[in-house]
C-alpha cells in the first residue's frame, strides 16, 4: 500500500478504499489495511466542518439505509443538527436560500444544494440524466 499517496486522495476515495479493503479476500488487507485506512480517514474527517460531516452522512451513510428503518430517521436528525452546529452554522442567508426553489437552466427540474467535501459547494440537478452542476 502506498501510504504517502493517502494525502492526495479525496475523502470519497478514502471511503471507497476502506470499503475495498474490508471486502478483500486477503486477510491482511481485511484486518491491517482496513484498520490503517480507518485511521487515515478518521484524521481527514477531523479536518472537516460539521456541515461537511453532515453532507457525508447524507451522501454516504444515507444511501445505505432503508427508508423504513429507525437508522434513517436518526441519520436525518444528526445531519440536520450538524448543519445547524456552531462549527458549521447555517447562516440566515443559507436558510432563506434553501427555501427558494432553484430551477435547472438546462432541464427545468429542481436543483439541490450540495456542500462540498473535497470541492466547493455546488447546486446539482435532481435529474440524474441531466447531471448539471453549478458552483455556488
Amino acid at each position: 500500500m502506498h501510504r504517502d499517496s493517502n494525502r492526495d486522495m479525496t475523502i470519497r476515495e478514502l471511503i471507497e478504499r476502506q470499503r475495498r479493503f474490508a471486502r478483500s479476500g486477503d486477510i491482511f488487507e481485511q484486518v491491517v489495511d482496513t484498520l490503517y485506512q480507518a485511521r487515515v480517514l478518521g484524521k481527514r474527517l477531523a479536518e472537516l466542518t460539521d456541515r461537511q460531516i453532515g453532507q457525508l452522512l447524507f451522501d454516504v451513510v444515507g444511501d445505505r439505509l432503508t427508508i423504513s428503518g429507525p437508522e434513517t430517521t436518526i441519520c436525518q436528525q444528526a445531519t440536520l443538527r450538524l448543519f445547524r452546529s456552531p462549527a458549521g452554522r447555517l447562516t440566515t442567508s443559507d436558510v432563506e436560500s434553501s427555501k427558494q426553489r432553484t430551477v435547472c437552466p438546462r432541464c427545468g427540474n429542481d436543483m439541490l444544494l450540495v456542500l462540498g467535501i473535497d470541492e466547493p459547494d455546488y447546486r446539482e440537478c435532481i435529474l440524474v440524466a441531466c447531471g448539471l452542476r453549478i458552483p455556488v
